[in-house]
């Protein structure tokens, strides 16, 4: 009994071991339960709250667009307003007529020049003798005047010594005059067939009243110097219709060389193209201008479509380099195309003054300007070779560093993009010096079309502007090469008056498109 009320007692007190271990183990696994209660509340917040938080983050991203596409939008509808106040003529008081193209002269408010240019003194610097009108000499002289008259007793009362001669020299202007002419001819008559003949009037055409000089200067006076024609004829006494009518019939002999011109022009390698307003009838048309040193072609046509300087320059000329703005009308033609970098420049600063208060803006202008003027500036620093590609190369680097930088402002924006979308049009310069960086040389040769068209109102019918394109071009492409034009045309309608069966365009004087090309 004993042994077995041992056993028994130590099973008792092993199940009584085996019980406390499993409260022990109960307990603990209630309070992990608690524990795992509270964590997973608390995870389920978390992710609620994140969700929470995502949701406004993408709220505010929305917003954050809203705001971008409308601050686009005000700063669209601000260049409209501006493009429609000029089209209104309606300024802002103080605003120039032309924004940034108006001259200094009709600036309606001009900035006052700095302290230190106000503190200048003009004039000549004190000590230096000056350079003045150089005189010429006498060989470049038309006649020499021997004046070796007495001259008055000096004041003193003594007598004068002979010294060496002195030279004076003056430009004396004679005035033009009229000269009238009768050429007396004797008819001859062929005893066996009866025909008459008789002997060529010389320096003037066929049954024309007015000689080949006087012709050759009125056109001159009107085509390549603008004066127009109710000027001409004052001045030189030939009525209106005949001057109009010498015009058409000498444009219709010389137009040979006109196409002859035309055909030369597109083997050159560098060519500067612009376009300007002209008028026909009171109509709208265009002053189409295709220059370089040998070439000065004129259009004058009633489209500024791509199909003008297609007819010029033909389908495929791949190796003419075409420096042009960025008209979209020069863009079909196969050529390689420069633009201009003045235009570029003009429009930094215009977006510079339209965003005065903008530092990004700002920043941008301030460091591509000078880069684009250092562009246009490097062919007057005459480099050669590889000290000028080197020069060049450095140039374009910057620039496109500064336009690949992330930009966050419209303006910039718009820069930028002009510079990578049309990275083959606006570095042709880096490659020769010959390339400009600009197209000043048409914008310059333009402007007394410009000057013609405002003082005469262009052209009255399409004939006109036929003749006009004809002898411009011949005239000013004779000039260009070294020619005076008056004289070249008084010489050509002299062997035309002769032989009216003359080729024309062998009267044009040889270009150097050894040198341009």
């Amino acid at each position: 009994m004993a042994d077995i009320t041992d056993l028994l007692r130590r099973k008792i007190a092993e199940q009584e071991r085996m019980m406390a271990i499993l409260s022990s183990a109960a307990r603990k696994g209630e309070e992990a339960a608690k524990l795992f209660d509270s964590e997973q509340t608390r995870r389920i917040e978390a992710v609620k709250k994140l969700s929470e938080v995502k949701v406004e983050l993408e709220y505010t991203r929305e917003e954050n667009r809203r705001l971008k596409l409308r601050i686009e939008e005000q700063d669209s509808l601000k260049r409209r307003i501006k493009e429609l106040e000029m089209l209104l003529d309606t300024r802002k008081v103080g605003a120039d007529p032309y924004g940034l193209s108006t001259p200094s002269s009709k600036r309606v408010t001009k900035i006052n020049s700095t302290e230190e240019n106000q503190s200048r003194r003009g004039g000549g610097r004190p000590g230096h003798r000056g350079s003045g009108r150089k005189a010429f000499s006498a060989e470049d002289a038309d006649r020499i005047v021997l004046l070796d008259d007495e001259i008055p007793p000096c004041g003193c009362g003594g007598e004068w010594d002979e010294g060496k001669l002195t030279d004076h020299s003056v430009f004396n202007f004679i005035p033009s005059r009229m000269e009238k002419v009768i050429y007396r001819k004797r008819m001859h008559t062929c005893l066996k067939c009866g025909r008459n003949a008789e002997s060529p009037t010389p320096g003037a055409m066929p049954n024309c009243l007015y000689s080949n000089s006087m012709v050759a200067n009125a056109l001159l006076e009107h085509y390549v110097h603008g004066a127009t024609a109710g000027g001409v004829t004052r001045r030189t006494g030939i009525g209106r219709g005949a001057f109009l009518g010498i015009a058409h019939r000498t444009a219709e002999l010389l137009r040979p060389a006109f196409e002859k011109i035309l055909s030369e022009l597109r083997i050159c390698q560098i060519l500067h193209a612009d376009e300007t307003g002209w008028t026909m009838d009171g109509a709208k048309a265009y002053a189409w201008l295709f220059a370089n040193k040998d070439f000065r072609v004129f259009l004058f046509r009633r489209t500024r479509a791509s199909s003008v300087p297609g007819e010029v320059l033909g389908d495929e000329n791949p190796e003419l380099v075409l420096v042009t703005d960025r008209y979209s009308g020069y863009s079909p033609l196969n050529v390689t195309h420069q633009y201009c970098f003045v235009h570029l420049l003009r429009d930094v600063k215009k977006e510079e003054k339209d965003f005065p208060e903008d530092q990004e803006v700002l920043s941008f202008a301030g460091e591509i300007k000078p880069l684009l003027s250092d562009a246009i500036h490097l062919r007057k620093m005459n480099l050669e070779g590889e000290e000028h590609t080197n020069k060049a190369g450095q140039i374009r680097i910057k620039i496109m560093e500064l336009c690949l930088k992330p930009a966050e402002h419209p303006a910039v924006q718009n820069i930028q993009c002009i510079f990578k979308e049309n990275n083959d049009r606006l570095f042709q310069w880096v490659k020769s010096p010959e390339i400009p960086a600009d197209n000043n040389y048409a914008e310059r040769e333009l402007r007394p079309t410009v000057i013609a068209r405002k003082i005469s109102f262009g052209s009255q019918s399409e004939r006109g502007m036929s003749t006009r394109e004809v002898l411009m071009t011949i005239l000013h492409t004779v000039r260009c090469r070294g020619h005076d034009p008056a004289v070249f045309l008084e010489e050509a309608l002299d062997k035309l008056a002769q032989d009216r069966n003359t080729d024309a365009s062998s009267l044009i004087p040889e270009t150097g498109l050894e040198k341009t090309a």
